[in-house]
């Protein structure tokens, strides 16, 4: 809404900007246009000294040189009516002039035109002087003005100027806000459309087009989402059927598997083999249950049960089972923990941090048979709990290296990637970060950053 108002004080001043650069501009030009017309028409002789100009000798009228040459150049003509009403003297008066004019016509001419001429009049000592333009070449007006008017337009003037200020500000805010109620649905609109709601915006109006193409873009995403959920659904699904009906009879191969194990009618070698399928079952066990949970964790169908719990702890206890189950003598153990992490609490799910953490362990002990270094550890900076897990194996592949970093939808699955795919959802969906890397002299670095309680 903050922004719609300033949208519309933005339009409302810069259309009064406008109107007053507009009025400055047209009362600018029409000042020069007026006095650039009136000193063009009588910039060398006026009316008044062509009259002056106009002597007599003897009963012998003679015009100066100067003011001749000026009539001709302006294509003018003038002339001269004594007390009687004749035409004493003239110079390149046309032909349809009359010679004689009673009291009438020396009224009308020295106001309006003569015979379409428009003339110009002054007093000379022997009569009336008269200069015409041809026809067409000026427009006469007759304005009168009140002296009260005149008197007064020092104060009229300012008042129109700011009528015409207000009249254009009112305007503005019509249309502003017009633009206004327009921009308010297409906003809302928006806003929905960002939460994946139908928007339904009335197509008319000046912004009728844009209106058009948010419904339409509304429909595609509709369109899109329902498809898309009910792909997610159809494939959560059946990674769920699947392993449902896998379960049963790898349970039943599992149990027949202990039995021989346990038989001593079989020989040495028979046993042998059937601990390697029940093993091997177990592995086909573990990785469909990976699969149910990667699943559910990137279509956030996983519950995530926050409790408030200690790090350190956790990791203790992590680090003591595998020591007791997983370990070869291959493979050695090491945990640091600093002292400031000693009490830091996490607010999140401890079983699938606990997940996350040991499925990093087991990638390294299961991607370096022959044996490795594993040092895990753990410290405290600004809140937030940092656990790297570093190994002197063989470390990452480029193109797995690649891919943990910068995952791409669907999830991917490779030999290395399953269960570091759900330590990547599992801190995704605590806030926590995680990043893979290679070691200069051979290895590998996991760092997890875990948000502490606030």
């Amino acid at each position: 809404m903050k922004s719609l108002m300033k949208i519309l004080s933005r339009y409302v001043l810069s259309a009064a900007t406008t109107a007053i650069l507009l009025l400055i501009i047209n009362f600018t030009v029409l000042t020069v246009w007026l006095f650039q017309s009136a000193s063009e028409y009588g910039k060398n002789y006026t009316v008044a000294q062509m009259a002056g100009e106009l002597t007599e000798s003897e009963g012998i009228y003679s015009l100066s040189e100067s003011v001749a040459r000026e009539l001709k150049n302006k294509q003018q003509w003038a002339m001269l009516i004594d007390e009687k009403g004749a035409v004493a003297w003239s110079t390149d008066l046309p032909s349809d002039v009359p010679l004689y004019y009673k009291l009438t016509d020396v009224a009308g001419l020295s106001r309006w035109y003569l015979k379409d001429y428009p003339v110009k009049v002054w007093q000379h000592e022997s009569g009336l002087f008269v200069v015409g333009s041809p026809k067409n070449s000026m427009w006469k007006i007759g304005l009168e003005l009140p002296m009260k008017l005149v008197t007064n337009s020092e104060i009229l003037i300012p008042m129109l100027l700011i009528l015409n200020l207000i009249t254009a500000v009112l305007l503005a805010l019509l249309f502003g806000y017009r633009l206004f109620l327009a921009l308010k649905k297409l906003t809302t609109g928006i806003e929905d459309l960002a939460q994946m709601k139908r928007v339904e915006l009335p197509a008319q109006g000046i912004l009728g087009d844009l209106a058009t193409g948010i419904n339409h873009a509304s429909a595609q995403l509709i369109r899109q989402e329902s498809a898309l959920n009910k792909r997610d659904n159809a494939r959560t699904t059946w990674i769920a059927g699947i392993s449902h009906d896998i379960r049963t009879p790898l349970s039943v191969i599992m149990g027949y598997a202990g039995q021989m194990e346990e038989d001593n009618s079989l020989n040495k070698k028979q046993q042998e083999l059937a601990v390697t399928i029940r093993i091997q079952c177990q592995k086909i066990k573990a990785l469909i249950n990976d699969l149910n949970l990667a699943s559910k964790l990137e279509y956030d169908m996983q519950p995530i049960r926050k409790e408030e719990f200690l790090l350190a702890p956790l990791i203790r206890s992590i680090v003591a089972e595998l020591l007791n189950s997983n370990c070869s003598p291959r493979h050695t153990l090491s945990l640091s923990i600093d002292e400031n992490v000693q009490n830091i609490s996490i607010i999140g799910d401890s079983q699938l941090i606990k997940r996350a953490i040991t499925n990093i362990i087991l990638n390294s002990i299961r991607h370096n048979p022959d044996g490795c270094d594993i040092a895990i550890q753990l410290n405290a900076e600004s809140g937030t709990a940092f656990l790297s897990v570093t190994d002197n194996g063989t470390g990452f592949p480029v193109q797995t290296l690649k891919r943990l970093n910068h995952p791409r939808e669907p999830v991917e699955l490779d030999n290395h990637g399953l269960g570091l795919t759900i330590v990547r959802q599992i801190l995704k969906a605590h806030n926590g970060t995680v990043s893979f890397s290679n070691l200069t002299g051979g290895g590998c670095r996991v760092a997890l950053a875990l948000p502490g309680k606030p």
